[in-house]
C-alpha cells in the first residue's frame, strides 16, 4: 500500500493578520456604546482593576495546572 501523500508539503506558512477594517463592519460598536464603556472604565478604581487582574491571573494559573495534569494523565493512559 503506498504511503499517503502529504497535501500540505508545498504550502507556505501564512501570517494571520486578523480582520481588516472592511471585514469588521458587523463587529464595530456604535460610538455611544464605546463612550459608555469608556465612562465605565474610568469609574473603576485602580485597586478594583488590580483585584480583577489578580483574580483573572490566578484563574489562568489554575487552568494551566489543570491542563498540564490532564495532559500527563493522557500520556499515562496512551
Amino acid at each position: 500500500m503506498p504511503a499517503a501523500a502529504d497535501v500540505t508539503v508545498g504550502d507556505l506558512p501564512v501570517r494571520h493578520t486578523g480582520l481588516t477594517p472592511a471585514g469588521t463592519e458587523g463587529l464595530q460598536e456604535s460610538s455611544t456604546a464605546q463612550n459608555i464603556k469608556a465612562q465605565q472604565a474610568r469609574q473603576i478604581s485602580q485597586e478594583e482593576l488590580e483585584d480583577r487582574f489578580l483574580h483573572v491571573h490566578d484563574d489562568h494559573i489554575l487552568l494551566k495546572q489543570h491542563a498540564n495534569e490532564q495532559e500527563e494523565k493522557a500520556k499515562r493512559l496512551g
